[in-house]
């Protein structure tokens, strides 16, 4: 038995079913879907802001200071660590510069596009 042929029977019972039920069922069960689609929730069409304050109103309801002041807290410490990285590689870097800077390299060095190569001669000798 193939999958529709079997789709088909399932149809063919239940509407056998369907038949059999007493017509004051058949009321109690439309007075039922009437009354569960009346209380149905409608959707509206809220602006953001008004979603944004349901959010807040609802989900901000227990949160005490403590909560707000640890949030601040680690908001700015990540801000100064990340702040703190910065500030390293950049003297890492001002270090690379002077160093490269510093040395007696012949200004037409600087200027070569071998640079590379002529780094590693001289780095052989």
């Amino acid at each position: 038995m193939n999958e529709l042929h079997f789709a088909f029977r399932i149809r063919q019972h239940l509407n056998q079913g369907l038949q059999q039920i007493d017509n004051d069922k058949i009321e109690r069960l439309k007075a039922a879907r009437e009354r569960a689609l009346s209380v149905q929730k409608q959707p509206a069409a809220n602006p953001v802001v008004a979603l944004a304050g349901h959010f807040f109103r609802f989900h901000l309801e227990g949160v005490q200071a403590r909560h707000i002041l640890m949030a601040v807290i680690a908001a700015l410490a990540i801000g100064f660590y990340t702040h703190w990285q910065a500030d390293e590689l950049v003297a890492q870097l001002s270090d690379v510069d002077s160093a490269l800077l510093s040395e007696d390299l012949p200004m037409d060095a600087l200027l070569d596009q071998d640079f590379d190569k002529w780094l590693k001669s001289s780095q052989a000798q």
